[in-house]
């Protein structure tokens, strides 16, 4: 490990090893996790058909020491309901083992485990449970050469990486479902009382000895905060039903959740990470945001999209006056839905010094023809180049979208591992990002692709900072 460590602004070690069996996980994150796909014909069916999600591990402790990865922010998922609960599969017909077997092959969770999440099951406990597991995680590796510590400010973390083959974890969280906001007696309650519940969570959840430095408001699924954008595309989506709540703007028992989340007066401010809220959402937020920084410009809330690409679109109103449907993502050379950032975006990101994570996830930097051809290389070398094309299409629409050099500042790694992501085919794990960098770097040295966006940097210090300075720049204002 070196000093040129990468940092990933998103990312889930933790999602499989504490999903590994039930009542407690059997696995720890170190070690590497295989899905079963071998129960029978079935799951071989299963592997197949989702065959673009890889079935091991991606971000494991050691696949990160391997990649140089050294700061990362660990993402607490206790998974929502209805990514379990398919709609248009027959369940009668497969049975209850084999619609079991499906998300086993497809999750790589262990069977008990899906069998308990299937069934009413406490969001809040799984997620104390979940950063339990995690906190207790920190130690020696198994084989003595590395350490794993979480970090609970920017001095901490500073102290931490000073540490020869320490890795460094910041807790975050994906889904304010996690407060127990879609629970049925939590429905049944009054406004009032849902506010002072919701309040009192916060307050436990800041009070952890290493509190989350950031949340998603909106996930996948409504969850009585904040409408989500389109998430799922075929095949997924002819079996996840996300249509309530999708699209609509803050609730106002979400205003209250993001106040009580945003203050110091309870305990750390936690920021609001804004990808998967819906387009009216962030609208809204950033409305609240531009205003509150305007007052306060020396306590600026900083605005964080964590796992994205672009969608091209020159303002939020624009991407969604077309419904986000396979025909709009088909043929743009960026990926067209709503779920990632339109231009006008960067300039709220930028303005408030904040950052954008771009995903390692090919389904969400191009466009369904353009992967599919970039896809279908059958050279290594040039396929790597035509990833590493796409991925700058993505950093240079935020630039062109920024319209000066420091839009630069805002361009980072969230890559989204174990997030059941469909990987750029040459680099499938935390361990081939050092190679991802390399890539990034030659393709402009050789090219001068774009040039003159670069705005007087040399691709070597572009490549620096998207992989490790303008988080650490990031983390140096707000983890405090």
């Amino acid at each position: 490990m070196n000093e040129e460590f990468i940092v990933d602004l998103h990312c889930h070690p933790n999602i499989k090893a504490f999903n590994s069996g039930h009542p407690h996980p059997e696995k720890d994150m170190w070690e590497p996790i295989y899905h079963k796909t071998n129960h029978n014909k079935f799951a071989e069916r299963i592997e197949r058909v989702s065959k673009q999600v890889l079935k091991e591990s991606q971000c494991n402790l050691y696949k990160l020491a391997e990649g140089n990865v050294r700061l990362f922010n660990i993402s607490l998922y206790p998974i929502e309901k209805g990514f379990l609960k398919l709609r248009n599969v027959p369940s009668l017909l497969l049975g209850k083992v084999n619609m079991d077997i499906m998300h086993e092959v497809i999750l790589g969770f262990d069977a008990k485990r899906i069998a308990y999440l299937k069934k009413s099951h406490d969001y809040y406990k799984d997620l104390t449970d979940e950063y339990c597991y995690v906190r207790d995680s920190q130690g020696i590796s198994p084989d003595g050469r590395y350490e794993f510590r979480l970090a609970g400010n920017y001095k901490e973390l500073q102290a931490l990486l000073k540490k020869k083959n320490t890795l460094v974890g910041i807790i975050s969280i994906e889904g304010a479902h996690v407060f127990g906001t879609v629970d049925a007696a939590f429905e049944d309650l009054s406004l009032n009382a849902q506010k002072a519940l919701m309040s009192e969570r916060i307050r436990e959840v800041k009070a952890w000895e290493y509190p989350p430095f950031t949340i998603n408001l909106a996930h996948h699924f409504w969850n009585n905060l904040s409408g989500h954008a389109t998430s799922f595309k075929m095949p997924s989506s002819a079996l996840l039903n996300q249509n309530k709540g999708k699209d609509k703007g803050i609730t106002q028992l979400g205003w209250h959740v993001i106040r009580e989340l945003l203050s110091r007066e309870n305990g750390k401010r936690i920021l609001i990470d804004t990808k998967h809220m819906s387009a009216a959402a962030r609208m809204e937020y950033y409305a609240f945001i531009d205003n509150y920084n305007a007052l306060n410009p020396t306590d600026k809330i900083g605005i964080v999209f964590s796992h994205a690409g672009m969608n091209g679109f020159s303002t939020l109103e624009n991407s969604v006056r077309e419904k986000d449907t396979m025909r709009k993502a088909r043929h743009h050379r960026l990926y067209k839905w709503s779920i990632n950032v339109s231009n006008d975006e960067v300039n709220h990101i930028l303005e408030s010094g904040g950052l954008i994570g771009l995903m390692m996830d090919k389904g969400n930097l191009g466009g369904l023809k353009e992967v599919r051809e970039v896809s279908g290389i059958t050279d290594m070398d040039k396929m790597r180049k035509a990833f590493s094309k796409l991925f700058w299409d993505n950093a240079f629409q935020i630039v062109k979208a920024a319209g000066c050099k420091e839009g630069w500042d805002v361009v980072s790694l969230g890559t989204d591992y174990e997030g059941t992501i469909t990987h750029m085919d040459p680099y499938e794990s935390s361990a081939k990002l050092p190679l991802f960098g390399s890539d990034l770097q030659q393709y402009l040295e050789n090219t001068d692709y774009r040039s003159e966006l670069w705005y007087g940097y040399s691709p070597a210090k572009l490549v620096s900072k998207i992989m490790r300075e303008n988080a650490m720049k990031f983390y140096e204002r707000y983890f405090i």
